[in-house]
């Protein structure tokens, strides 16, 4: 299992983004091995949005971003954020109600 956070800086309109996402959003949910996904946007920096995926392995995660429509979404995308992207591997997690 591997998560994708990529923290996004808003440069356009943060209401444009949000639609964009959605339909990517909506694309990426057709993918295999996508395990799950958020958009979260900071309270202390309204501009600054995190997405977080979590994806069964680094391959099926990579075959996604290849295909070209989600090519042609981002393209989309590309004035109105500025992306910082990290492909992580979990170390640590935990939940309520889970023994140490």
């Amino acid at each position: 299992m591997i998560v994708l956070v990529n923290k996004m800086t808003i440069k356009g309109s943060p209401e444009e983004y949000e639609r964009l996402y959605a339909r990517a959003g909506a694309f990426m949910e057709t993918q295999e091995g996508l395990i799950s996904y958020q958009l979260v946007r900071s309270q202390t920096d309204p501009r600054t949005y995190f997405n977080v995926a979590v994806w069964r392995d680094a391959s099926d995660f990579e075959r996604a971003g290849r295909d070209e429509r989600f090519h042609a979404m981002f393209a989309e995308m590309v004035d109105l954020v500025e992306p910082d992207q990290h492909i992580c591997q979990v170390v640590h997690e935990g939940a309520p109600g889970r023994a140490a």
